[in-house]
């Protein structure tokens, strides 16, 4: 006789990858991998300069270009933009390693996030140009977002 499972062991068992992606955020190896990641960016997917896009004079000069500083936009981040945040990953780990959990947790979740605001967007437009590695950091760093920022608020601020 075979003994089917109950509603509780089965939701259990479809959890249970979360709950081990969750238990993984007491370690440093998440943030270490997305630092990894953010710091081989500028070997293995450099930036990529757009050639400009023909307008027609009524409107000569776009809103996103009147504010922005490069003459040429780009796909994916700059190698200065990857290696900052990388640094900012590999700082939040090593807090981690130096069991400063809470803070670490924090720390990693926070600059995930800015580094999603800072890279979210060019992610998407970059698939345009058959470029996915800015998708591939953007959803580590969402997965690093979500788990260390869960982490962090369960401690409860004491």
């Amino acid at each position: 006789m075979s003994t089917s499972p109950t509603t509780d062991e089965a939701k259990d068992e479809l959890l249970s990858p979360f709950r081990w992606l969750y238990a993984l955020t007491k370690t440093p190896y998440p943030a270490l991998a997305n630092a990894a990641l953010l710091a081989s960016t500028p070997v293995l997917s450099p930036s990529l300069k757009v050639p400009p896009v023909k307008q027609s004079p009524a409107f000569s000069i776009p809103m996103s270009r009147v504010f922005s500083r490069s003459s040429t936009p780009r796909v994916g981040i700059s190698a200065k933009t990857a290696l900052f945040f990388s640094t900012m990953q590999a700082i939040g780990a090593y807090m981690i390693y130096d069991n400063d959990l809470e803070n670490g947790a924090g720390f990693i979740a926070t600059w995930s996030t800015l580094y999603l605001i800072v890279g979210g967007k060019k992610s998407f437009s970059a698939l345009r140009y058959g470029r996915t590695w800015p998708l591939v950091l953007s959803s580590l760093s969402l997965a690093n977002a979500v788990l260390y920022g869960q982490r962090f608020l369960a401690t409860g601020f004491q």
